[in-house]
C-alpha cells in the first residue's frame, strides 16, 4: 500500500512537506503527532506513515500528559506545532519551522504501516481505552465513504483530527477528493461564518454542540455539513435546514466501529454504510455491527431494525432512568426540554443521596421560567422526572468530541462528591504520591473509632486511575499476589510506584514502609 490510496495526485505540494518531515525521522520508535492546525497535522502524519510508522494520537496535550511522553523510551519524536512547547525535549520537532524552511528532499519509498493509528476512545460506552487501527481498515472505510460523501473543493473541521472522526472526515476523506483542508483554530460562529466565506467552503465537518451553536448565528446558507460525535436531535437538524438551508448527514459510528450508517432525514431511519452488517437481538435489541474494518461488536445501543435493512435509534441502555419503578430515557427527557420554547440546551443526570430514591438533575441553556419546563414534563412522561435540582447554566459542559462531560456537569449541578476521591499527583514516570482525604466516603464503616481504608478500595479510587494516567487509558484483565501489609488511615501521605513487566504492571504503596503490592493485567 502507497500514499496514492490516500493522497489524490493534486497534492504534490503537500506531499513534498511529507517528505521534508520524514527526512528528519531517523530514530527507531514511536511518532506521537500532537498537531493541532491541518497545516501541520496533514504533513507530519503523511510523514510518519512514509517511514512506515504508526502514528500515536494523543487523547490531550495537556501537560501531564506530554510529561508521560516525553519520559517514554518507546517514543522518538513528537511533531507539534505549539511554540510554547518548542524547547520541551530533543524528542520534540516543531513542524511550523520545518514547513518554512522550504528545502526539497525525497525519502526512499516504504509500505504504510500495517498499522495506522493509535488513538482512545470517547469513554461512552466504558473507560476511555486505546484502540489501534489497521491501515488496511481505515482504507477500506475511507473507499466506503468516498461512494457515499459526495466530493469536496474545499473543507472545514470543527473537530480534533486526534479522534477517528476528525481523522477520516477532516483529514483523509479530503484528501482522497484533491480538496483543500481549512487551517483554523476558531470556534465562534461569528468567526467560522467568515472563514466559510473566504475560503468558499463546500463541506464543514461538525458535531452537535458546535451545530447548535452556529443555529442561532448568521451563517452562509446551501453549505453541506456532516455531523457525528453525538447524536443529532431531530429539532436542530430541522433547525439548520429550514435556517440556514443546510444539508446535513448524520453519521452514527464509533473509535470502535469506525462508521456504521448515515442519515439525512431529521428523524428518519439509519442506513448502514456499504459492507456494514447490523443486527439486534431480544430482549435488550442492542446494536451489533460487523463490517470490514471492525471486528463483531455489540454497543451499548438500543436499535429497531426495518425489513428494509434501516434501523431507527431509540436509546442507550446505559441511559435508562428508572424511579420509583417507571422508566424513562435520558436522551428523551433532554429532547423534551429542548423542546420548551426559550431552551436552546439541556442535559439531565440521574443522582441519588445515600438511603433515598434517585432523582433527576437537570442544567438548562435559555430563559424559560421552572414551571413551564416542569409542564412540558409532566405532559409527556411521570411526574417523578420532574427534576429536582433544575439550573441555567452559559452552557453545556462538553468535550471536544461533542460529549456531555458528566464530572463536570455534576459540579455544576452541585452534585459533584469530592470526598469519593484520592487526589494523586505524578513526581516522576511510575512514581506518584497522594494524600488520604479525612473526609472519604469509604470510611464509613470501616471502623468506629478507627477508620481504616478498605484494600479493595485503595486498588479501586487510587492505584487503578493512576495506571489510567500513567498508560493513557486501558482495561484491566486481572490481578493478582494483591497483599496489604499495613493498614490506611485518614489523612495518610502516601508514595506510590507502577513498574511496567512484560506480562503485567507492579504496584507498591508506602508510607515509608510498604503498605500494599500487587500485579495488575492490563490491555
Amino acid at each position: 500500500m502507497t500514499l496514492e490510496r490516500v493522497v489524490h495526485a493534486s497534492h504534490h505540494e503537500l506531499v513534498a512537506h511529507a517528505h521534508r518531515i520524514a527526512a528528519l525521522l531517523v530514530r527507531p520508535g514511536r511518532v506521537v503527532l500532537t498537531c493541532k492546525h491541518a497545516q501541520s497535522f496533514v504533513p507530519g502524519l503523511l510523514a510518519a506513515w512514509l517511514t512506515g510508522t504508526t502514528v500515536d494520537l494523543l487523547p490531550n496535550v495537556q501537560a501531564g500528559t506530554l510529561d508521560r511522553v516525553d519520559e517514554d523510551p518507546t517514543v522518538a519524536y513528537v511533531l507539534h506545532d505549539g511554540a510554547e512547547r518548542q524547547a520541551r525535549s530533543d524528542k520534540a520537532i516543531y513542524l511550523p519551522d520545518v514547513l518554512a524552511a522550504g528545502t526539497s528532499v525525497t525519502v526512499p519509498a516504504r509500505p504504510l504501516p500495517s498499522i495506522a493509528a493509535r488513538m482512545t476512545t470517547s469513554g461512552t460506552t466504558e473507560r476511555p481505552r486505546y484502540v489501534e487501527k489497521a491501515m488496511a481498515e481505515l482504507l477500506d472505510e475511507l473507499d466506503v465513504l468516498a461512494q457515499i460523501i459526495a466530493p469536496a473543493h474545499c473543507v472545514l473541521a470543527t473537530v480534533p483530527f486526534s479522534q477517528l472522526y476528525g481523522l477520516l472526515f477532516g483529514a483523509l476523506l479530503p484528501l482522497r477528493f484533491g480538496a483543500r483542508i481549512v487551517s483554523h483554530d476558531k470556534l465562534l460562529p461569528a468567526d467560522l461564518a467568515t472563514i466559510l466565506v473566504t475560503e468558499n467552503v463546500d463541506l464543514l465537518v461538525s458535531t452537535p454542540a458546535h451545530l447548535r451553536a452556529m443555529a442561532l448565528e448568521e451563517m452562509p446558507r446551501g453549505l453541506r455539513v456532516v455531523t457525528s460525535g453525538a447524536r443529532l436531535p431531530s429539532p436542530l437538524h430541522e433547525r439548520l435546514l429550514e435556517t440556514h438551508g443546510w444539508q446535513v448527514t448524520d453519521v452514527l459510528g464509533s473509535t470502535e466501529t469506525g462508521g456504521i450508517a448515515t442519515r439525512t432525514v431529521p428523524g428518519g431511519p439509519w442506513t448502514p454504510f456499504p459492507r456494514v452488517q447490523v443486527s439486534a437481538s431480544p430482549p435488550e435489541y442492542q446494536l451489533t455491527v460487523a463490517s470490514p474494518w471492525s471486528p463483531r461488536i455489540t454497543l451499548d445501543d438500543r436499535v429497531e431494525i426495518f425489513a428494509d435493512g434501516t434501523f431507527n435509534h431509540l436509546s442507550r441502555a446505559s441511559e435508562l432512568v428508572k424511579i420509583a419503578g417507571k422508566r424513562a430515557h435520558a436522551h428523551e427527557l433532554e429532547a423534551t426540554i429542548r423542546a420548551v420554547p426559550d431552551v436552546t440546551d439541556a442535559a439531565v443526570l440521574v443522582y441519588a443521596a445515600e438511603g433515598k430514591e434517585a432523582r433527576v438533575a437537570a442544567a438548562i441553556v435559555g430563559t424559560a421560567d421552572r414551571s413551564t419546563i416542569a409542564d412540558a414534563i409532566r405532559r409527556q412522561f411521570d411526574p417523578v422526572f420532574v427534576p429536582r435540582i433544575l439550573k441555567f447554566v452559559t452552557a453545556i459542559p462538553r468535550s471536544d468530541r461533542g460529549k456531555i462531560d458528566g464530572t463536570a456537569l455534576r459540579g455544576l449541578l452541585g452534585l459533584a462528591d469530592s470526598t469519593s476521591t484520592i487526589p494523586f499527583v505524578s513526581t516522576a514516570s511510575g512514581r506518584y504520591t497522594a494524600t488520604v482525604p479525612e473526609d472519604l466516603v469509604f470510611f464509613r464503616g470501616h471502623f468506629e473509632g478507627d477508620p481504616i481504608l478498605p484494600g479493595a478500595v485503595l486498588v479501586e479510587r487510587l492505584v487503578w486511575p493512576i495506571v489510567q494516567a500513567e498508560l493513557g487509558g486501558a482495561r484491566m484483565t486481572g490481578m493478582k499476589r494483591l497483599r496489604f501489609h499495613k493498614p490506611v488511615r485518614p489523612g495518610d501521605h502516601l508514595e506510590i510506584v507502577i513498574e511496567h513487566k512484560p506480562e503485567h504492571l507492579t504496584f507498591e504503596v508506602r508510607r515509608g514502609e510498604l503498605v500494599a503490592s500487587g500485579q495488575l493485567f492490563v490491555t
